[in-house]
């Protein structure tokens, strides 16, 4: 089976050497590059931010566990990241962005004051880690749910390749940069230098034109709202949502994920998670310095970035799911496991980023897969509940490879974490459900949800 997937994409790549690039063309719809430069803003702050809070706390408690515990914090207010999905479908997408940047560029601005007044503690910044989290909740469900109204549905995959190139290539430059920055210039103007950022994110983001909510779609098909703005048809809907319709409309984005194909895909996201946040709890004591640290995220960032652009000229659409997903979790695992039993440093960083590459091409398709097959108003709840229970994993991973790093060493969590990986692939292999996932072009929206017709009716304006 992996054999004829590796024929499939070398016919990919002979077809893209013939076409031209949607990529570009994905850049003429406005609001598209707005969000993708406030995106791209951001996720420079979250590089700054994750690398120095993340040595801060180990620095100042001295051990992984403290690490581990910090990304256990950070990751449970993602637990409950489905809570908020009725909120993303009804709120304007424009207002939750504006908000969440300029409430985290003041809260990083009590980071240097506490410095300054010489109050600063490794519990103040474990305090403050889980609060940032929670408002960068409602961040990635909503753009993703609204990357279908921004653009039309042959420019998705160009669009999610967009959005991953602008954080793997942002986390490329700047985490390599950040454990120099550190040295230079200090943990005070890294925090105040990302203040900064997620100020400048937000004003970019002030410039957005109104982008419909998910449910102002909706009710746009039946009939109402005509004759009023925007946002005055998201205020009346959202006037309306008493907390048995709240309950109502969260069951249905649950429900969801019922399906055969999303279960599985996120059975083993479950475990992928779990090894990754035990991986990201042990990488300080693995690199034992901060240049080797930003060197480990770097690397990260780096062959995603490599899978991103990879991504467009395979075609991944039109792949079966099933193969890429099964081939992308054993390079990952085996990846990982090698990068466990090497001397080198070089070689343990360029290992460890090579088990990402396959990663970042399924992780697109994976969004493709789920804007082009869900319902519209559907489609922020079922992105906030698949974050909620992709990140279930983390935090126990988390602990327990923080845990593990100092009862027996950071190179064995990283080799465990391998294993865990490759039994996902090899469990998919054995399913013959998740073998037999065809491609995305072969799938519609009625094929998972027959009584709402096509998600192309659903879909509003561009303009």
């Amino acid at each position: 089976m992996l054999i004829k997937l590796w024929l499939q994409v070398k016919r990919s790549l002979w077809r893209a050497e013939g076409e031209k690039s949607n990529m570009l063309q994905a850049l003429k719809f406005a609001n598209f590059t707005k969000l993708l430069a406030g995106r791209l803003i951001s996720n420079i702050g979250d590089s700054f931010y994750m690398l120095s809070a993340m040595w801060l706390v180990y620095d100042l408690g001295g051990s992984t566990f403290y690490s581990g515990l910090a990304v256990f914090l950070t990751s449970i207010p993602r637990i409950v990241q489905f809570l908020y999905g009725p909120l993303i479908d009804r709120w304007p997408l424009k207002n939750m962005l504006v908000v969440t940047q300029l409430t985290q560029a003041i809260l990083l601005l009590i980071l240097p004051l506490s410095y300054w007044l010489d109050f600063i503690s490794v519990t103040l910044v474990l305090i403050l880690l889980p609060i940032i989290a929670v408002l960068n909740q409602f961040i990635f469900p909503a753009q993703m749910s609204a990357l279908p109204k921004v653009l039309p549905k042959e420019h998705l995959t160009a669009g999610n390749a967009w959005f991953s190139a602008a954080n793997q290539g942002s986390e490329a430059v700047f985490n390599a940069l950040g454990g120099v920055l550190i040295a230079l210039i200090g943990i005070v103007s890294m925090f105040m230098m990302n203040s900064v950022l997620f100020l400048l994110a937000s004003l970019i983001f002030m410039t957005l034109r109104p982008i419909p909510s998910n449910m102002e779609g909706k009710s746009g098909g039946k009939g109402e709202g005509n004759g009023l703005s925007g946002e005055e048809v998201v205020r009346r809907t959202a006037s309306k949502l008493s907390f048995r319709q709240y309950v109502k409309e969260l069951m249905e984005g649950v429900a969801v994920l019922r399906h055969p194909y999303i279960i599985r895909l996120l059975a083993g996201m479950i475990v992928i998670n779990c090894a990754g946040g035990a991986v990201f709890a042990v990488l300080p004591g693995l690199a034992q310095s901060s240049d080797w640290y930003g060197m480990m995220l770097a690397s990260v960032a780096v062959f995603s970035m490599v899978g991103v652009l990879l991504a467009p000229h395979l075609r991944p659409e039109t792949l079966p799911m099933g193969a890429m997903y099964i081939g992308a979790f054993l390079w990952c695992g085996l990846a990982w496991f090698a990068a466990a039993q090497v001397s080198s440093m070089w070689l343990a960083v360029l290992l460890y980023g090579m088990g990402w590459v396959p990663t970042a091409i399924t992780n697109i398709i994976a969004m493709v897969f789920m804007q082009n097959l869900i319902p519209a108003h559907l489609l922020g709840r079922v992105m906030a509940a698949v974050g909620s229970i992709g990140a279930v994993a983390m935090p126990i991973g988390a602990l327990l490879g923080g845990i593990g790093g100092a009862a027996l060493s950071s190179a064995a969590v990283l080799m465990i974490s391998g294993l865990l990986v490759v039994l996902v692939a090899v469990v998919w292999l054995i399913d013959p459900v998740t073998r037999r996932m065809g491609a995305v072009t072969k799938m519609d929206t009625t094929m998972f949800f027959p009584q709402q017709g096509s998600i192309g009716e659903e879909r509003v304006s561009l303009s």
